[in-house]
């Protein structure tokens, strides 16, 4: 199967433009965030001395709402009227409490918001999805799969059954049916890091890296501050030979979370093994030396090998790990 990922996907011209951005990013919004509220005071001062806690206190609100609504700009329109709806009462809470000069309505506010999304998110999961995700993960996959079907039918617009759908028949190593629920899953949210993230499990299981490598642009370019997206990015790149690529990747992996021993093991041995590659013995040498220190996780990647179903990909990653164990003296 050379199914590739739809080509009207939006991607980035490199990883490397994403590091770029979010550089450029966390240096200037911590500038631009008080030289704003800053001139912002200003503006509400001369339009309106008298009453410049209120201007003020309402001055913010509106903006975080002007912020909220471009922040969601690519968010369906349900989305963004239940996110408006959701941040309601912390607004006017925030808007009362400056204007009064107390903290209480800014508690009472901000309290009511977290309780409705709570409850939001505790009616908007189908109880049939909830049920197969407990039995996906208990191993039991006919089970799971026929409650995520029933999900679909009662909600074909919750596009997480449809990743959970992909995921389930990707653990059955039925790949076509999982490339097309990962589809479905991107065309039900073409905005979700996760679903792409799957899409690209689908394809790397089955060895094909470009394809891979595609579906984890995706991933990166949709949630940036993902390491294993990061991870996987730069495990397909060094798959396909492309040393430099993988370098930048691996090495944005290990300065994001989540931090996990098994994963953190895996980045350094694909970074110091491209490195090498490379002929940048120093560096090389530095992360080997890092390497060591998460020696610890090798027990936990060999016991998670010796339960993977068989694959293309497996292989490659069995040799990977016998490397990765005589490097470290086991």
């Amino acid at each position: 199967m050379n199914d590739q990922p739809n080509n009207s996907t939006p991607k980035p011209t490199s990883p490397h433009s994403l590091n770029q951005k979010e550089l450029r990013a966390s240096t200037l919004l911590p500038v631009v965030i008080p030289v704003g509220i800053v001139l912002l005071g200003m503006v509400v001062w001369l339009i309106a001395p008298d009453d410049f806690n209120t201007g003020l206190a309402i001055a913010i609100s509106l903006s975080l709402l002007l912020f909220l609504l471009y922040w969601m700009r690519r968010e369906p329109a349900r989305q963004r009227v239940v996110a408006l709806v959701l941040a309601i009462p912390a607004l006017v809470g925030l808007s009362v409490g400056m204007s009064n000069g107390r903290i209480a309505p800014i508690l009472l506010g901000f309290g009511l918001t977290g309780l409705l999304l709570v409850l939001h998110r505790a009616v908007s999961i189908p109880i049939s999805y909830r049920f197969a995700t407990r039995r996906y993960q208990g191993g039991d996959l006919e089970a799971a799969l026929a409650l995520v079907e029933k999900t679909i039918a009662t909600r074909p617009d919750f596009w997480e059954s449809y990743q959970l759908k992909a995921l389930i028949f990707l653990a059955q190593g039925d790949f076509p049916r999982a490339e097309r629920a990962a589809k479905e899953a991107m065309s039900a949210n073409p905005q979700s890091d996760a679903a792409a993230n799957t899409l690209g499990q689908i394809y790397l299981a089955q060895a094909q890296f470009d394809a891979a490598k595609t579906a984890y642009i995706q991933a990166v370019t949709q949630n940036p501050d993902h390491a294993l997206h990061w991870y996987h990015l730069g495990l397909c790149q060094y798959r396909l030979g492309e040393w430099a690529e993988a370098v930048d990747s691996l090495v944005a992996a290990t300065k994001r979370a989540p931090h996990i021993l098994e994963y953190e093991l895996w980045m350094h041995y694909y970074l110091w093994r491209c490195l090498q590659s490379l002929g940048r013995e120093e560096q090389a040498a530095e992360v080997h030396t890092k390497m060591r220190k998460f020696a610890e996780g090798l027990p936990l990647l060999q016991e998670q090998l010796a339960q993977q179903p068989e694959t293309p990909h497996l292989p490659l990653v069995r040799a990977d790990l016998d490397g990765l164990a005589r490097e470290l003296g086991n």
